[in-house]
């Protein structure tokens, strides 16, 4: 609106100076130097988007950046995190025994988490996790402990999964439970209209819970065996 026709005798070198002074305000250095200490895998995603807009345009390097967020994510849901747990004398709750290996497990009992969603694309990850804590937990097995609060979402690929796991361990003499989560998971029954047919075989509010009984009735059981013997 101003000063249009004196800006006509600046050269067009100071004129691309003042844009590249503007672009480089545009960087957030500190939060790069952040993103590439905390995790790589965003700070190529960004450094990508960022030279991508120099390249092809900001439109298509952003649609880029997000495409590739995406299959980021789909990876990781994909083949998330798997622990089987044990109780550390001092220490409340229950923890990894492959972070913290002086962690207890109980004889016939695993305590298995599973840190995603059950669904579609990671159901063979799961079935092949959850049989590998099987297989190593023996002939033993009395109950096989899934850890629902970090199961966020399932559909009904993983509903057809925990039957098939439950059928599993029926075979080995073994009962599938479920801890946490057990109004979500009986109401979602409900409305499915699956009432009459739960998969798991015992359900918990906790996973404290779950092993409290479970030593009500399996340490009991066994404290008479040895007594009568």
């Amino acid at each position: 609106l101003f000063l249009t026709e004196p800006l006509r005798y600046v050269p067009v070198a100071a004129l691309g100076a003042v844009l590249v002074k503007a672009s480089l305000s545009l960087l957030d250095l500190q939060t790069l130097g952040r993103l590439y200490r905390l995790r790589r895998t965003e700070f190529a995603l960004s450094v990508l988007a960022t030279f991508g807009v120099i390249w092809v345009g900001a439109i298509q390097a952003i649609g880029v950046a997000v495409i590739l967020a995406v299959l980021r994510f789909v990876s990781l849901s994909a083949k998330p995190r798997v622990d089987i747990l044990g109780k550390i004398e001092g220490m409340s709750g229950f923890h990894s025994i492959i972070r913290h290996p002086e962690a207890e497990t109980y004889p016939g009992l695993v305590l298995f988490r599973f840190n995603g969603p059950l669904i579609f694309f990671n159901t063979p990850y799961f079935k092949q996790q959850s049989l590998s804590a099987i297989d190593a937990a023996g002939s033993g097995l009395k109950w096989f402990v899934l850890d629902a609060i970090p199961v966020t979402q399932m559909d009904v690929t993983g509903y057809y999964e925990l039957e098939d796991l439950a059928q599993t361990l029926h075979e080995r003499g073994a009962e599938l439970v479920l801890a946490g989560r057990m109004r979500e998971v009986l109401e979602w029954h409900e409305r499915k209209g699956l009432a009459d047919d739960y998969f798991a075989d015992r359900h918990f509010p906790t996973l404290r819970e779950t092993v409290k009984m479970y030593r009500e009735l399996f340490e009991k059981v066994e404290g008479k065996s040895d007594l009568h013997a």
